[in-house]
């Protein structure tokens, strides 16, 4: 009798610890669709789950942490990668998300030290490139930020945004050939888009080549863009 009654005792252990292994998975499975839903609020109830399940679990503060990204609560995104982090040190993404997020605190020079780890371990990543650009324009290093976004575009050409961006960094410090070069390049890739047109004729504008930049309005709102012609209207008489 008693050693069926350890039998026994532990085929309930053993039950138990599946059920919660099962219950863990469940969870956290449906935590992932929920992100891949955008349910972030959802999400962020799942995986709350499975750390009762797991307080160990490096994943489930990893994704937790970007759905509270997501959600723009920047300092839970922050604590949670930071958890994932002590876990698992050795993870580019939570390093790189971590830095995504102290953006949107503010904290620029902490968002760069991030951005430094992912690119020690992918020094080839442009978007990585592209959050380190956005720390050092948070830091006033413009020059810097165009060196980052110059590196970004050599790995990934396509990328548009990289271009706008790094005219406008140019633009800060008065780098107005610069800045044109690079619209230049926009216009000559996009040409029925009435935003590169807008965005020269600024810069010519603040650059003193006022025709120039009544010559781009013009162009943009031919395009489409309506408030082009309120500029035409205020700076081209």
């Amino acid at each position: 009798m008693k050693s069926f009654w350890i039998f026994f005792t532990g085929l309930l252990l053993i039950t138990a610890v599946y059920g919660q292994q099962s219950d863990e998975k469940t969870f956290f499975k449906r935590g992932i669709k929920r992100l891949t839903q955008k349910d972030y609020a959802g999400a962020i109830k799942d995986f709350n789950n499975v750390l009762k399940f797991n307080p160990q679990s490096d994943a489930a503060y990893y994704n937790r942490g970007y759905a509270y990204q997501q959600l723009e609560k920047y300092q839970e995104a922050v604590m949670d990668f930071t958890s994932a982090l002590d876990l698992q040190p050795n993870n580019p993404d939570a390093y790189l998300n971590r830095g995504v997020s102290k953006l949107g605190l503010d904290d620029f020079f902490g968002a760069m030290n991030d951005f430094n780890i992912t690119l020690n371990a992918r020094p080839k990543d442009p978007l990585c490139f592209h959050q380190r650009a956005k720390a050092k324009i948070g830091l006033s290093d413009f020059r810097g930020a165009v060196e980052d976004l110059s590196m970004a575009m050599r790995l990934d050409p396509s990328n548009m945004d990289f271009l706008y961006e790094r005219a406008e960094a140019k633009l800060a410090f008065r780098d107005f050939a610069g800045a044109v070069e690079d619209v230049d390049m926009i216009i000559k890739k996009q040409p029925r888009n009435p935003v590169g047109y807008n965005i020269r004729a600024t810069i010519k504008y603040q650059a003193g080549d006022t025709n120039g930049a009544c010559l781009d309005w013009s162009k943009s709102g031919q395009l489409g863009d309506p408030v082009a012609y309120d500029k035409i209207k205020k700076h081209c008489k």
